[in-house]
């Protein structure tokens, strides 16, 4: 008779049930666009660029998440990213 008994393994292996919901962030989302700093929108000059992080008010994210992108078609150096995200950690009030 036993033989005939189900048994219920994925209930005894342990597994918990993660709500998926609860993990998802509150904090809201700020974003960055890298084309407002470039040369005729095509180019990035680095001494305007760095000149002109350093007049941009980084308060504005402040408790916010940044995302720094370019929306035009433009070759940007993986530095300018960098570069502007060290600016935005070093905000007072930033996550």
């Amino acid at each position: 008779m036993e033989e005939n008994t189900l048994i219920n393994r994925v209930d005894q292996s342990g597994i918990l049930t993660i709500d998926l919901e609860q993990m998802y962030p509150t904090t809201p989302v700020a974003s960055f666009d890298l084309k407002d700093h470039l040369f005729q929108g095509l180019i990035l000059k680095e001494k305007d660029f760095r000149e002109a992080l350093k007049s941009h008010d980084w308060q504005k994210y402040a408790g916010t998440v940044l995302c720094v992108y370019c929306s035009t078609d433009a070759i940007i150096p993986v530095w300018a990213y960098m570069l502007v995200s060290s600016y935005a950690a070093l905000c007072p009030n930033s996550l």
